[in-house]
């Protein structure tokens, strides 16, 4: 079984998952007791979503952790 390549997932420093291009991976076990609705992990899946769209090539590849989050904060704001 060949493993495709993963990114990862930094949220307030720490790495908290790894992302592929078809689904993620949550590391951090404090994820595990969020509620669905809960802003962090929603802000975390989005980093996911982030990474995804990297993988896929529909966004430019940056290790930068600051493009990663201004994506993710722009289109939790554009769902609402």
């Amino acid at each position: 079984m060949a493993l495709g390549r993963l990114r990862p997932v930094m949220y307030d420093g720490e790495l908290v998952a790894l992302a592929g291009r078809r689904r993620f991976h949550l590391l951090a076990p404090w994820l595990d007791d969020l509620p669905a609705c809960d802003p962090k992990l929603q802000f975390v899946a989005m980093l996911c979503l982030y990474h995804r769209q990297v993988l896929s090539g529909a966004l430019p590849e940056s290790d930068d952790p600051t493009i990663a989050e201004r994506w993710a904060t722009l289109a939790l704001a554009h769902r609402r």
